[in-house]
């Protein structure tokens, strides 16, 4: 990906949650990123599913909320297409200030795992199942999406309905557009049980590759 046709990217690294944290650069600090310039406080991938410092937690107060060393993955930059402005993702991993992985990054954790495979002579595929649903959180309360064609909330369960797809298909035509757009192998999606209730299969690939799949899909 050419980094000099960008406006914008993102760094980020992934949470205990799944949830990336990171920053919002100007794309001409990209060359940067490689010689420990980056920093974000080792807590920042610590929070909990809101984003907020876990009580007690010994890397805030105790550390005096130290910083970390964000290194860009070899994942490499990934597209960010619902954007209004060229902007790319660039994943990151922590480490501590002298170059020793952070362990509180799950994909540090992950590829300390993977290496024991590898070490044995295994290669390691996975595949995800992302589940999610669609919601209409126009009023007070979020709530069950309307139906494109009817325009009336949805009421009922419509399990492996093909109809129920097709009438969210300019939705789902987004998703695997940009799916694509990102090197994200989406396979098959499904209706499930829950009211706007849907899932995405992921197809089967490196299983560090794999688990920064959802990440980026999140951020859509």
């Amino acid at each position: 990906m050419d980094l000099s046709t960008l406006k914008t990217i993102r760094i980020a690294a992934c949470d205990v949650n799944g949830q990336m944290r990171g920053k919002r650069m100007p794309a001409t600090l990209a060359a940067k990123l490689s010689d420990g310039s980056a920093r974000m406080p080792l807590s920042t991938l610590n929070v909990d599913i809101w984003g907020r410092d876990v009580e007690d937690s010994p890397l805030v107060f105790e550390t005096g909320d130290v910083d970390g060393i964000l290194k860009p993955s070899d994942r490499g930059p990934v597209p960010m297409p619902w954007l209004d402005s060229p902007s790319a993702l660039i994943p990151m991993v922590m480490e501590r200030e002298d170059g020793a992985p952070f362990l509180g990054d799950p994909r540090q954790i992950l590829a300390q795992v993977l290496a024991r495979y590898t070490a044995r002579g295994w290669t390691v595929l996975a595949a995800t199942e992302m589940e999610f649903n669609l919601v209409d959180d126009s009023g007070s309360e979020p709530g069950p999406p309307a139906h494109p064609h009817t325009g009336r909330k949805l009421a009922q369960q419509s399990v492996l309905s093909v109809a129920e797809l097709d009438a969210f298909d300019a939705f789902f035509t987004d998703l695997y557009d940009g799916a694509d757009e990102m090197g994200i192998p989406a396979q098959s999606a499904i209706s499930e049980a829950g009211l706007g209730q849907f899932e995405i299969n992921l197809d089967h690939q490196n299983a560090l590759r794999a688990a920064e799949m959802p990440g980026c899909l999140r951020l859509w």
